[in-house]
């Protein structure tokens, strides 16, 4: 073979060598740069599971903006955002306040939160997630706190369970409007003991249980706004302070549903009518705990406010409170019953 074949040869295998070398260390780059974040399995702190915020962030698409000074952390995508503050349990989602179980904490100076808050706020309201199958929401319990014996707030001659019974009024004839069954835990001015109540959802065969109730502040007539409540997850604390919640209750099988409900009622009270936003919040309220169907309790205002009072005790305000609600109904329906086909609605 002559020598000039053999050398166009060996410089013919060193370049593919070359290349070879060249198209390796490219793939290992571009692995580098895909590569997860790493684990952030195993953070525990007082007895409580973390995650490292940023690298839950990365995982699911979304942005987290903290200067390493201020107390404000941001989460934000194009299809929502978040607002979280290091040391407290006070959040937001696109705008929209809620609780926490625990506060955002510092670790490796690196914001860290809760594993359960994560599961049971932010994911459930960012990602929610649907029965499976998807269920049809056609029957609605309302149910109007108090009654007979039980008056609840007292504001001079004013009653609160008066104020209950007329907006839960007003909220049915909205739902009934919009194709839904209404069934109520009182018709009039009676007593029904808490345990009963979302005892006569169950037995009516209701998809959601909506508890109507009003504030009062008589020492703090400053007090208003609005709260929404949903029953306290398992293993957590409710909002208004107690130990974490040991026990399964029946409400807990709808955790995720739980605190979606809530949200979208709230948003739409707070958006609809201006009201001052006092977040969404857990309880481990009795109505809440035993309902066999997700359920919220919503406290529509203060009696002992001045502004809120012309919301409460005003009949045309009444029906503007009453419509937020069923608007608020309406769209976790929508949430809930994707994927069904129409004559499965």
């Amino acid at each position: 073979m002559p020598v000039l074949l053999l050398r166009r040869l060996n410089y013919r295998c060193w370049f593919l060598v070359l290349v070879g070398f060249c198209l390796t260390a490219h793939l290992c780059t571009a692995a580098r740069v895909v590569k997860p974040p790493p684990t952030t399995t195993g953070l525990i702190i007082n007895g409580i599971p973390y995650l490292y915020l940023d690298s839950w962030a990365r995982q699911h698409g979304m942005e987290c903006l903290w200067d390493g000074k201020n107390p404000e952390i941001k989460l934000r995508a194009r299809w929502g955002n978040a607002s979280l503050s290091l040391d407290s349990r006070n959040a937001s989602i696109n705008g929209i306040n809620l609780w926490l179980s625990y506060g955002i904490r510092i670790q490796n100076n690196r914001p860290i939160i809760a594993q359960r808050d994560l599961r049971n706020v932010i994911e459930a309201l960012l990602f929610p997630s649907k029965p499976n199958p998807p269920r049809p929401i056609r029957t609605i319990a309302i149910d109007p706190g108090h009654g007979g014996k039980d008056p609840g707030f007292m504001l001079g001659a004013r009653a609160e369970k008066t104020y209950n019974l007329l907006l839960a009024q007003e909220v049915r004839e909205l739902l009934l409007a919009a194709g839904f069954k209404v069934v109520f835990t009182r018709y009039d001015d009676r007593f029904v003991e808490l345990e009963d109540r979302p005892q006569l959802a169950r037995r009516a065969g209701a998809d959601l249980l909506v508890s109507l109730h009003h504030n009062c502040a008589v020492n703090n007539t400053e007090a208003k706004g609005v709260e929404t409540y949903c029953a306290t997850p398992l293993g957590t604390a409710s909002t208004n302070g107690g130990g974490p919640r040991e026990k399964a209750e029946p409400s807990n099988k709808f955790d995720d549903q739980n605190i979606l409900l809530a949200y979208e009622i709230h948003k739409s009270l707070v958006r609809s009518l201006e009201m001052n936003d006092r977040g969404v919040r857990r309880a481990g309220f009795e109505v809440l705990r035993k309902a066999s169907m997700p359920g919220v309790l919503i406290e529509a205002g203060f009696m002992s406010n001045l502004d809120d009072a012309k919301k409460v005790f005003d009949h045309k305000s009444r029906q503007q409170l009453a419509r937020a609600i069923v608007d608020g109904i309406l769209s976790y329906k929508r949430t809930m019953e994707r994927g069904l086909a129409p004559n499965q609605k």
